[in-house]
């Protein structure tokens, strides 16, 4: 670099320098006695010291600068990426996929009240990235892994940072997946009251730092707007303008997108339990009624659906989910009796180099993530 050069340079000069007047001074005083070959080791120790310290300065401020600029880039892109979205769903889900890949986060999650529900989104990356979309009231599976966390982030007032899971004894009785370890809990703030929260970890403790804290803490601002927005119903739609348009979003022929959705229902006694098949054919008919060209639905673990879209690329992705979730919601709202039925529905890409039947098991894990089956997203105890 330039100015390490500039440095040096001036150090070298001032010892150079010194190191001649000594020699000058030993030569006047004894003329017939040589110059002690050694007599500059304790200069060249201080230069050396100087210059070491120096070189480490540099590099924690370069490693600094360039943490910055990751995140400034990852918070762009996130932007980017949501800036001409109307459907509120779809910005969170599109939000969740660039925090797992922008922040290497291993999980991520945004929880927002709606009616008398919690909407959730889940995003897990291992192996490959899986968003769901549920009105459940847990996280990953757990309840009070959920009521724990929120209650805590709540107290904290700000961005609660556990560098450690296992070492905090509110979490004792939760038995936490993999990706669970070091863990960022934004609460999502309008008018001074929780409106939701912004939930990251990762599998390895104290990972996350103060740039990530900083970059959740505008992302979290930023989040709460656009939620007072849909709540006032203020977002602009430019689609119809002709001044902004979607990127044409061309077939991506060597990948392929799948959608699973399961459907339940509130019975006589207050619980949630599985829709009955001759609603999910009801269902399965609206929903194939928007699909395009080579996209199929069928039928899965008997009472759910799984939509396959050939060629559709993660960025084309959260469109045709939003085209899938508007189909349910009008074959909602043809009839009243329906109205307490919800769909839990999750996303992900399977590119040309991956195992489908691989990603077809983790998405049935994420969307079951209370099932007891043995599934490699589980820890065993520490």
């Amino acid at each position: 670099m330039e100015i390490e050069d500039r440095i040096r340079t001036q150090i070298e000069a001032i010892l150079i320098n010194d190191a001649r007047n000594f020699k000058e001074i030993k030569m006047m005083a004894s003329d017939d006695e040589p110059l002690d070959a050694e007599v500059l080791a304790e200069e060249r120790n201080l230069y050396n010291r100087i210059i070491n310290s120096y070189r480490n300065a540099v590099s924690e401020v370069n490693k600094l600068l360039e943490e910055n600029i990751a995140s400034l880039s990852s918070f762009y892109r996130i932007v980017d990426s949501i800036k001409e979205k109307r459907d509120f769903q779809e910005i969170c889900s599109r939000v969740v996929d660039c925090i797992l890949q922008d922040f290497n986060a291993d999980y991520c999650s945004l929880l927002f009240p709606e009616n008398d529900d919690i909407l959730c989104m889940e995003g897990i990356c291992e192996e490959r990235r899986f968003i769901r979309i549920h009105t459940g009231d847990n996280l990953l599976g757990s309840k009070e892994f959920e009521q724990e966390l929120t209650q805590m982030a709540l107290e904290n007032a700000d961005c609660l940072y556990i560098e450690d899971v296992y070492k905090e004894s509110k979490f004792n009785t939760v038995d936490f997946p993999a990706v669970v370890r070091s863990v960022l809990c934004l609460p999502i703030t309008l008018r001074n009251q929780p409106a939701g929260f912004l939930i990251l970890s990762h599998s390895l403790p104290k990972f996350f730092h103060d740039n990530h804290i900083r970059v959740i803490r505008i992302l979290g601002s930023f989040i709460a707007h656009l939620r007072l927005l849909h709540y006032s119903g203020s977002v602009p739609d430019f689609s119809k303008t002709g001044k902004y348009s979607e990127d044409d979003g061309s077939d991506a022929p060597d990948t392929n997108a799948v959608a699973l959705m399961d459907f339940d229902l509130l019975d006589q006694a207050g619980r949630r339990v599985p829709l009955n098949r001759e609603s999910v054919c009801e269902i399965r008919s609206r929903i194939r009624s928007v699909l395009e060209g080579r996209e199929s639905i069928l039928f899965h673990r008997d009472r759910e659906l799984i939509v396959f879209l050939p060629g559709i690329s993660s960025d084309r992705l959260p469109e045709r989910v939003r085209c899938i979730r508007e189909a349910f919601c009008a074959w909602q709202v043809s009839r009243e009796d329906r109205k307490n039925i919800r769909m839990n529905l999750g996303f992900s890409v399977c590119e040309e180099d991956e195992d489908l039947s691989r990603m077809l098991e983790i998405a049935s894990v994420v969307m079951h993530p209370e099932s007891e089956e043995e599934s490699g997203f589980h820890s065993d105890d520490e």
